[in-house]
């Protein structure tokens, strides 16, 4: 009997981690009958769900052939870092200006648990967080939405390329990000955030 409470938003999350991490591999098909077993839903919040890969750019549909993971060449990842490295500055700007004490927080909660992570999977996903947690107070949800995707489709770079020689370190940019947004100092905390974005 299909789950008619799976809701497709939370399968697209799942499916968005597993493109992510690597676990289904680029050029995938993403096979709707498998999914909904998977899930034990009906096909209705499978097909949302694809959807909502294929908007997220994690995902691409090919007509009368289905869905699959996209495929990203190293040109898309070069383009990603451009737009991140524009995009993120102008967040920020805007975030050291407005942020409160409980943003800050926030902010802190986000960088410890960045620097607690024991693997590289918690890692990459709680650095995630961390960079949309700096940016959070911008107040421009259109903004964040597209630099929240741009983190998306950089973490896979991070799993293709570097998972395997991760090794826990505190991240001194993270920390110095911080500082300067607690003093307000937006021209110091964007510099930085640009040469940490710059290192790939």
């Amino acid at each position: 009997m299909p789950d008619l409470s799976i809701k497709p938003a939370i399968i697209a999350d799942t499916l968005a981690e597993e493109i992510i991490r690597g676990d289904l591999v680029q050029g995938a098909r993403l096979a709707q009958d498998h999914i909904a077993a998977r899930f034990q839903c009906s096909h209705v919040p499978v097909r949302e769900a694809l959807q909502r890969l294929v908007q997220m750019e994690l995902a691409t549909a090919i007509p009368r052939k289905g869905a699959r993971v996209f495929k990203l060449s190293d040109q898309d990842h070069g383009e990603i870092l451009e737009m991140r490295l524009s995009l993120e500055p102008l967040a920020l700007r805007r975030a050291v200006t407005r942020a409160t004490s409980q943003d800050y927080e926030n902010m802190e909660v986000s960088r410890h648990a960045c620097d607690q992570a024991k693997d590289p999977i918690s890692w990459e996903r709680a650095n995630r967080l961390f960079h949309l947690a700096i940016l959070q107070p911008c107040d421009r949800p259109r903004l964040l939405s597209q630099i929240e995707q741009l983190q998306r489709l950089s973490a896979i770079r991070f799993h293709t390329r570097w998972k395997t020689t991760w090794s826990h370190t505190s991240d001194a940019d993270h920390s110095a990000i911080l500082k300067a947004i607690k003093r307000a100092d937006e021209k110091a905390a964007c510099a930085i955030l640009v040469r940490h974005l710059s290192r790939g």
